[in-house]
């Protein structure tokens, strides 16, 4: 039995209008309209830069369906491109590499006849199809290099250093403190950005002697920040190597990288950079304490932190992390457990101005364990914010310090109540507030 003709209204059902709508009405501009894929959702749009929320929508800029179809064919074509690429971040990550890695070693020790590795040769062809999607030809070169057990990647690396270099560790290695710790983390962060190494994939043999060079003597003095607008000091560059060095030392002793490698931080001696002129510090005058102590009211968290500062010489992280079980109860002074070295554990006598202030932190805050409640950052969820934070709004341009300004000198400043006079005294002991913690 023959189907009966199609109307002129069936036959625009059947017409290809996938992703396409005319919200105008009949005979206005077409326009591209499509769920966005779970993969896609909070990354840039590939043709404004905008974040991709949970429907895409692009005027096509015609009402001709022919070319409306046209134009929405180039975008699902990005799109599809972008949502690859999505997919293909997460198969050649780091872990994705180690899989690989251990699948590979355990191939070859069960086929040792076959000469050419039939899961390498699988690898092979995932990275060329990989490259041919678009993905970047830096990474998964970094990816097969680990993959197929040719190179070390940096981010393991380092975790194994840091481990191996804590204290008691079973290899004798010296230990290193939390600070070096951080510090380290800082340098090889400078790194990855200089090896532009966005998914953690490079490897220790990555870096040659030329690259190492051009971070030490162009990238690095050129970085700048908050506390360095001009850029590096040549001892911070010269700490930043340093730390860094021993890393790749580290890994040729144990051998984590081969021995042809050998050591790409050895540089020929050059022409002497010189250090910044030394500056120095001067002690803030009794009506520049009592400002500044003006302008933080005691019984508050930052006006505390303060006080204590100043009648201790403390550093302001050694006062803001203090448990109350390090506080003598009639607030005469606290036990330093943690500090930048060996020589920071010490007890500290406060002075009889800010007794009365500690012994009230005591008693106000005893049942939460800490002297001074950490508050929570959104991009630190597990941890609390740094204590310092205030002062960079108490500072002014340029500090009291010429080093650094008044977070710098209140690290250094070596206090007694009576050094700042009394109008310390006076500030001290200023009316109390219950705001904050």
């Amino acid at each position: 039995m023959s189907k009966p003709t199609l109307s002129k209204m069936d036959h625009r059902k059947a017409e290809d209008v996938q992703y396409l709508v005319q919200p105008r009405g009949p005979g206005k501009s077409w326009v591209f309209r499509m769920v966005t894929p779970l993969a896609l959702l909070g990354l840039p749009n590939p043709r404004d830069g905008k974040r991709l929320g949970k429907e895409i929508k692009r005027g096509l800029a015609t009402r001709h369906l022919p070319d409306a179809r046209k134009r929405r064919d180039i975008l699902l074509g990005d799109l599809r491109q972008l949502e690859a690429q999505q997919g293909d971040k997460g198969a050649f990550s780091l872990p994705s590499a180690f899989e690989w890695r251990e699948a590979i070693a355990a191939d070859a020790a069960a086929n040792p006849d076959d000469a050419h590795g039939r899961l390498e040769m699988l690898l092979h062809g995932k990275l060329q199809a990989a490259a041919a999607r678009g993905f970047p030809v830096d990474q998964l070169r970094r990816f097969s290099r680990v993959a197929t057990g040719k190179g070390y990647p940096l981010e393991r690396a380092l975790a194994e250093y840091i481990e191996a270099r804590r204290p008691g560790n079973p290899s004798q290695f010296k230990p290193i403190s939390q600070s070096t710790v951080d510090n380290l983390k800082t340098a090889a962060k400078h790194l990855r950005a200089f090896l532009r190494d966005t998914d953690n994939t490079v490897c220790l043999e990555d870096l040659t002697p030329e690259a190492s060079r051009r971070f030490r003597v162009e990238y690095l003095p050129r970085l700048t920040g908050r506390r360095n607008p001009h850029g590096m000091a040549a001892k911070t560059v010269e700490k930043n190597i340093t730390l860094l060095a021993g890393v790749w030392i580290w890994a040729g002793d144990v051998g984590k990288t081969p021995k042809r490698y050998g050591n790409p931080w050895v540089f020929q001696s050059g022409i002497k950079r010189t250090a910044k002129a030394a500056q120095s510090r001067e002690d803030f005058k009794p009506q520049e304490a009592a400002k500044l102590l003006a302008a933080s009211l005691r019984g508050t968290r930052q006006g505390d932190l303060l006080r204590l500062a100043f009648a201790t010489g403390c550093r302001i992280d050694e006062i803001a992390t203090l448990k109350t079980d390090q506080v003598r109860v009639d607030g005469s002074g606290f036990r330093i457990a943690r500090g930048k070295n060996a020589n920071a554990l010490r007890f500290v006598p406060v002075v009889a101005d800010a007794q009365t202030l500690l012994a009230a932190r005591v008693a106000a805050h005893g049942a939460s364990g800490r002297l001074f409640c950490q508050r929570r950052s959104k991009n630190r969820p597990r941890g609390g914010a740094k204590a310092g934070h205030f002062l960079a709004r108490l500072s002014p341009p340029g500090g009291r310090s010429p080093s650094g300004g008044l977070k710098r000198a209140l690290r250094f400043s070596m206090g007694s109540g009576r050094r700042f006079g009394p109008d310390f005294a006076r500030a001290c002991s200023s009316r109390h507030s219950s705001r904050g913690c």
